[in-house]
């Protein structure tokens, strides 16, 4: 990897840190929901699919953070069957999929604090 490389992969990896403030935000909106019973089928579901896109992301910034090798990292994923064929991807295509996955969780949770709103 080079040092632009590198370079990107440690920035993305920090700014997907910034996911753990949003899910205190994203768990505080959901409890307040329960205990009131606004939207509360609107909400579980915005619920779960948070949690998807936190646990996504928390993957993300470790993968970024610990990765060198994306080559030697996708062929672990074709061996454990978690991808179905490997796609040749740099590393600027992955950290442009990591921010939109960071933007979709970003939207939802405005959702959320929308609903809480209304």
């Amino acid at each position: 990897m080079t040092n632009e490389q590198d370079s990107v992969a440690k920035t993305i990896a920090h700014f997907l840190v910034t996911t753990r403030y949003l899910a205190v935000l994203n768990i505080v909106l959901f409890a307040i929901s329960l205990t009131t019973t606004h939207y509360i089928g609107l909400n579980t579901v915005l619920a779960v699919g948070l949690l998807y896109l936190h646990i996504r992301l928390e993957f993300d910034q470790r993968v970024f953070m610990h990765t060198t090798n994306f080559i030697d990292f996708d062929r672990t994923l074709l061996r454990l069957g978690l991808v179905k064929k490997i796609t040749e991807r740099d590393i600027f295509q992955r950290a442009k999929g990591a921010i939109r996955l960071w933007y979709a969780m970003l939207f939802a949770t405005l959702i959320q604090l929308a609903l809480w709103l209304i």
